[in-house]
């Protein structure tokens, strides 16, 4: 049913009308977008021409606009029966108090979770309290519905919180000082490598969307994404990123009470907490703090008591409006007997994925890299090591930090004969790469369709499966990240692809046809398409 146009600007009309927006949206998009990017945006006003939107973080904004304008005005259109104008306004306090839009189903998780996170879709509004109402807290917990002004430094026993930053290390670098409480469950001087900063760190198709995140999350921590996950293969950035948000947190408020460390430090603490009979010192060091960030969240794997008190530990916190990061080197469903729980709790806030450089940008991180260490690096060179070193960023340095010291001990230029001298390794990992272009060419020929097609943004059924089967096929065969394969598809966004390997994935556990088509041209591709790397 279509929206009646208000004659004056009513903010309740405002708000019914996004509802009426949502539920044309929700027909478009998938479920996890709608959730990510639409239920942390709040109506503010219609003056019978422009509906005035407010999102939590410029960010947010600019990717709403870049990867949904088109069908957000498309959805406009159909709920209203005009030609809206909408404006995207940062406001993190309205973004972040709002409550969902009426138009939302149910959508909690699951029965044990207490309140619904204000990250996942909600109640109808009709069954949730208003933002001024006073919460029910049977459990003496805050709702985490209700975001109070962030951050605020929890008091222990009457104790002044102001420090310079405190927390748990998880890495052997120091920066600073800081104060601590003379407590058993004081916590411990911040650890944190000075050049692990937004600043230094490269940005590139495989990064941007969790740089994008842990960007968010410095700006309007505990509003814009609660719980923020990481997850990634080893030495693609994830620690660099969670030390990156602690160093702008304290930059922005230096009091900010920040615990960083290992999942395996939480695991120590959590036993040693066990022994001493001392849990009560334990819980008040690890959920009286504004932030609390975890690397390696996949240690709690086959942990069973630990994941208990980990399960408790970030109820806390959430439900106080405290800030959660974690890393992971797996999504949190794939992380072995993690409860079921504990995998929806992390999916709450933003799941982000950190993905294998492209070459552009493990060329730019080693440019990068010979700056900080003030030395010349010849294109060639740069492109050599780019070429052969492409599982990650650890090795890429470690390569670069290799042949400098060798370059530097025998006083000779770093030229591309001294680095197959120094790596000869190099030299025997020629592996073979599949392009885009072969996988687009096998799979119009073989479904009858143009080639430019394919890479349009044409959405009939007769090109929809072929494109989707490309796609499918680039992430199995190629190194493209998901924003590159869906920008060579005709400009699609990273969620397209995800969303197209996934129906491809399912689609083959029960058609016959389409396994054979694709062991088919899987075989064509090794046999007439693979080359040398080099």
């Amino acid at each position: 049913m279509k929206h009646a146009r208000p004659d004056r600007a009513d903010p309740l009309a405002a708000t019914e009308m996004w509802s009426s927006i949502l539920q044309e949206l929700a027909l478009q998009i998938r479920r996890e977008q709608l959730q990510t990017w639409f239920l942390r945006v709040a109506a503010l006003a219609f003056d019978g021409q422009t509906l005035k939107l407010a999102v939590p973080s410029n960010f947010h904004r600019s990717w709403i606009l870049e990867n949904y304008g088109d069908a957000l005005r498309e959805a406009a259109e159909r709920a209203v029966g005009i030609t809206l104008q909408l404006e995207l306004v940062v406001d993190p306090e309205k973004a972040a108090t709002t409550l969902p839009p009426a138009a939302f189903s149910p959508n909690s998780p699951s029965s044990n979770a207490g309140a619904a996170p204000a990250n996942t879709l909600g109640a109808s509004s009709a069954a949730a309290p208003s933002p001024s109402a006073e919460p029910d807290r049977s459990d003496g917990a805050e709702s985490p519905r209700r975001a109070p002004a962030w951050p605020r430094s929890p008091n222990h026993g009457g104790q002044s919180s102001g420090m310079a930053g405190s927390g748990i290390g998880a890495h052997g670098f120091s920066e600073g000082g800081a104060a601590t409480l003379g407590n058993d469950d004081a916590l411990d001087p911040l650890t944190l490598n000075p050049a692990y900063t937004f600043s230094n760190f490269v940005v590139g198709p495989c990064n941007r969307f969790a740089y994008a995140g842990a960007m968010g999350v410095a700006e309007n921590p505990a509003r814009a994404y609660n719980p923020l996950f990481l997850h990634g293969s080893v030495g693609l950035g994830k620690t660099h990123l969670l030390q990156a948000i602690c160093h702008d947190l304290l930059r922005r408020k230096p009091s900010t009470r920040i615990l960083y460390l290992s999942c395996e430090t939480f695991t120590n603490h959590f036993i040693a907490a066990l022994e001493k009979g001392a849990l009560e010192n334990f819980r008040r060091r690890y959920r009286n703090v504004d932030v609390l960030v975890v690397d390696d969240i996949h240690f709690l794997a086959n942990k069973e008591r630990t994941q208990e008190e980990f399960f408790h530990t970030f109820n806390a916190l959430f439900q106080a409006s405290r800030q959660i990061v974690l890393s992971s080197d797996s999504p949190a469903k794939e992380i072995p007997t993690l409860q079921e729980r504990l995998v929806s709790r992390f999916k709450w806030g933003l799941e982000a994925e950190i993905e294998k450089p492209c070459f552009e940008t493990r060329l730019a991180i080693l440019r990068r890299k010979a700056r900080t260490m003030n030395v010349t690096l010849a294109d060639e060179v740069a492109m050599v090591l780019a070429e052969r070193i492409t599982n990650n960023i650890r090795e890429l340095e470690g390569a670069i930090n290799r042949i400098v010291g060798y370059s530097s001990l025998q006083n000779e230029k770093i030229t591309p004969e001294l680095v197959k001298r120094v790596m000869p390794e190099l030299e025997a990992d020629k592996t073979t790469i599949v392009r885009m272009e072969d996988i687009s060419s096998i799979v119009a020929r073989i479904y009858h369709v143009r080639l430019q097609d394919l890479q349009s943004r044409r959405r009939h059924q007769s090109v929809a499966l072929p494109r989707q089967l490309a796609m499918f096929l680039a992430r199995r065969h190629t190194k493209h990240s998901l924003e590159e394969i869906g920008g060579y598809f005709g400009g699609r966004d990273h969620t397209t692809v995800l969303y197209a390997v996934e129906k491809i994935d399912s689609l083959l556990t029960a058609d016959t046809a389409l396994r054979d088509t694709v062991s088919k041209i899987a075989e064509e591709l090794v046999r007439s398409y693979s080359r040398p790397a080099s």
